[in-house]
């Protein structure tokens, strides 16, 4: 793929696009390996577009200050990456009507594309976000609220708990799809699982910071 684009969203998150340089066949919410010509190692990526963009992009924050986070902010319009993959079973694939996102910070980047998705292919489906973290404008907000069914962007523990319980109690055969970092997954499976939620409805996908 040819960089193409970086800019800064909501909440200090950084987005970056990217040109095919051959068609990218994926599913919405499904991961890339991707690699940077230089740089040691390959990191993992949700796709945050959708499988009908015309470009591939990614989102994530600079804070980290590795290596490999300095290289990709320093790419320049028409270097080539290499993305592998896709991976990652965090798909629409198998679910009933009703679906529930719940997302932390970056983590919201697989909705972004399954949201897209749904509106693109017109995909009948009934969905239910919650995003927490950051400020009150966390990424990409400004879409996302007007691509899901429902939505709420909250920023405490206990009105997350709230939001979580109701969501399970007026959605009880839905499929719970958790992404954010390892505490905040591993947390959420927890409190699906206590309110009732079978395993096999909920599926995740572990944000590391790199």
């Amino acid at each position: 793929m040819a960089f193409a684009t970086m800019r800064e969203i909501e909440d200090g998150a950084h987005v970056f696009t990217f040109a095919p340089v051959k068609p990218l066949a994926f599913t919405a919410g499904q991961h890339g390996i991707l690699r940077i010509a230089g740089v040691a190692g390959r990191r993992a990526f949700s796709l945050a577009s959708a499988p009908e963009d015309p470009e591939v992009m990614i989102a994530t924050r600079l804070q980290s200050d590795s290596d490999f986070k300095r290289a990709l902010a320093a790419l320049k319009p028409g270097d080539l990456v290499t993305l592998n993959g896709p991976i990652l079973n965090f798909t629409l694939r198998g679910t009933p009507d009703d679906v529930v996102f719940l997302a932390q910070g970056i983590g919201i980047t697989p909705f972004r594309s399954i949201l897209r998705h749904i509106v693109a292919a017109g995909v009948r489906k009934r969905t239910h976000l919650v995003h927490v973290g950051g400020t009150g404008n966390p990424p990409f907000r400004s879409e996302t609220e007007q691509l899901a069914t429902t939505s709420a962007y909250l920023g405490g523990r206990d009105a997350y708990a709230v939001a979580v319980k109701q969501l399970v109690t007026n959605n009880p055969d839905a499929t719970y799809f958790v992404s954010g970092a390892a505490p905040y997954v591993k947390d959420t499976v927890r409190q699906l699982t206590q309110l009732g939620a079978a395993r096999r409805q909920i599926r995740t996908d572990t944000f590391f910071g790199y």
